[in-house]
């Protein structure tokens, strides 16, 4: 205990710790406030700001083109003859989980079943276009734009970690090269450290808030135990069990073996999953929605819908983005972490690919499913979703299937390891990032994760029982709004370090830089 009161840096885990605690004290006493207090401010943020979620989302979408195609890209994170921390495979798998989790997978079943009748562009409902769009409206959401929102914090954070040589690994220190180092210890730095942390707990239970509903219904259909309070907090109590035994196994023995399981579980429900649904069908949904991204990626980008109703931008896309902005912390940290020894562009376009590649697998198959079996009268889909939510399409969808009751224990397997991984990750970021100059290779605190995971599943718990899902969509939502100013403000920080750094080599400079480094120090141990 005293070596983590030691390595706390105590400022930002008070005042972080007081503000969730508030929180689920206040959603305990007084839910019915609070929830109109988070849907106000919702609406606020929605209806006068939402135009700034969609201007993010381009601005860092160039942000991502400009480090990955210029010189800049082949700046080392770390000295010359580090080494990846990582395989490859094991790199990817944890960028992919960490930021996606279970809600990929509820959500690859259940999101194009809802762009049927809401539907983009003011498409005629459940119409063939209707279909066509909604297998592929989802990839967007989940795609290249959704993962470009994490550039900003990953080259930000990363290079002041492995260029710079700092020890602090918080949002607020990239901002030194914008607004000096005093700046990083100053009370503004911390109120902006806390805001993060706070944002960091919220994308979390949103997550949860997505998922336990879901689980309990399924976990309900394979025991015969009748869903309720009960068998959510079992789910809870699950998670909360996995998640300690990989704190206590730490990064390397814990998320990457955890990670590790969790993709070898995927790639077996995935396999088997085509054996048994319609593959030829899906596949040629998936060249279709292809086209139609390619086509409409410039429109889908910067849509805002400013003649329309804007129900589905605000209800989708700027969710959505928010949704992400709020993650942009806690993979900010992670992937730096976890990236010793990489280029710059390799970073980056390997989280775009890797993060991309997972999450519209699933889109494109698992929705690709729910689609047919909605457009070919197997099931109404559409009806189940909108009286059940989406626990009650997902298990209609599970039931379509030939030994459903091994599918619906696979997929729930699958889901509290995925989600697990997500937490775990969280845990390790927020215990980063309420420490005190912690080395980039060694992890936070046993102590301070620990309770970090229970301050997550407190809040998460307290907003799932008060206002179920759309409480718990609107207040990341809300949380989220402060991330752009913040992702503006980092982005300018590291870029004008980056300049002062390399501006004035030319790129053959930057890679023969490292390459003589690196042959120095070869000739030197033989010698």
């Amino acid at each position: 205990m005293k070596q983590a009161w030691k390595e706390l840096d105590k400022r930002v885990y008070i005042m972080t710790f007081s503000i969730i605690m508030l929180l689920v004290v206040l959603l305990g006493l007084c839910p019915e406030i609070m929830k109109v207090g988070i849907e106000r401010a919702y609406y606020l943020v929605v209806g006068r700001f939402g135009w700034m979620y969609v201007a993010a989302n381009g601005g860092c979408f160039l942000l991502f083109f400009y480090l990955c195609f210029s010189k800049y890209g082949s700046i080392k994170l770390g000295k010359p003859q580090d080494k990846p921390r990582f395989s490859t495979f094991s790199w990817a798998a944890m960028i992919f989980t960490s930021g996606a989790g279970s809600s990929t997978v509820i959500l690859g079943f259940a999101e194009p079943l809802y762009y049927l009748t809401d539907t983009p562009f003011h498409i005629q409902p459940m119409s063939e276009e209707a279909y066509e769009y909604a297998h592929m409206y989802g990839q967007f959401h989940w795609g290249l734009s959704a993962w470009a929102f994490y550039v900003p914090a990953i080259v930000a954070i990363s290079y002041m970690l492995y260029i710079r040589e700092s020890r602090d690994v918080k949002l607020s220190n990239t901002m030194s090269p914008l607004l000096g180092k005093k700046f990083r210890d100053s009370w503004a730095a911390k109120i902006l450290d806390t805001v993060v942390a706070v944002g960091i707990v919220a994308s979390i239970t949103t997550s949860l808030g997505l998922g336990v509903p879901v689980m309990s219904r399924l976990i309900s259909d394979l025991t015969g135990i009748p869903d309720g309070r009960g068998i959510q907090l079992f789910v809870f109590t699950v998670w909360f069990l996995i998640f300690g035994w990989s704190v206590f196994r730490g990064l390397e023995n814990g998320i990457q073996k955890l990670t590790n399981i969790n993709m070898k579980i995927i790639f077996a429900f995935l396999l088997v999953f085509l054996v048994v649904v319609p593959a030829g069908e899906i596949f040629g949904m998936e060249l279709n929605s292809i086209g139609l991204y390619l086509q409409n990626l410039p429109r889908m980008v910067f849509y805002t819908d400013p003649f329309g109703d804007r129900t589905f931008v605000s209800g989708w896309t700027m969710f959505y983005w928010a949704w992400w902005l709020i993650f942009i912390p806690i993979m900010g940290i992670f992937i730096a972490k976890v990236s010793r020894g990489r280029t710059l562009r390799q970073v980056l376009m390997g989280q775009m690919l890797w993060g991309t590649l997972g999450c519209c697998t699933f889109l494109a198959i698992l929705g690709g499913y729910s689609l047919y079996l909605q457009k070919n009268g197997i099931v109404d889909l559409v009806s189940i979703l909108a009286a059940e939510g989406n626990e009650g399409a997902v298990l209609a969808i599970m039931h379509t299937l030939p030994w459903s009751k091994f599918f619906i224990l696979v997929l729930v397997i699958l889901c509290f390891v995925f989600l697990a991984t997500t937490i775990d990750s969280t845990a390790l970021v927020l215990g980063t990032a309420t420490s005190e100059r912690l080395d980039p290779d060694k992890d936070p605190h046993l102590y301070i994760r620990f309770s970090w995971a229970v301050a997550i599943f407190a809040l998460s718990i307290a907003l799932s029982f008060v206002g179920g899902l759309k409480l718990v969509q609107s207040f990341a939502i809300v949380l989220g709004f402060p991330l752009i100013f913040i992702a503006v403000l980092i982005t300018v920080s590291v870029l004008k370090a980056i300049r002062q750094d390399y501006g004035e080599k030319s790129r053959e400079q930057i890679i023969k830089e490292a390459q003589y480094v690196q042959e120095e120090q070869v000739s030197d141990r033989a010698e």
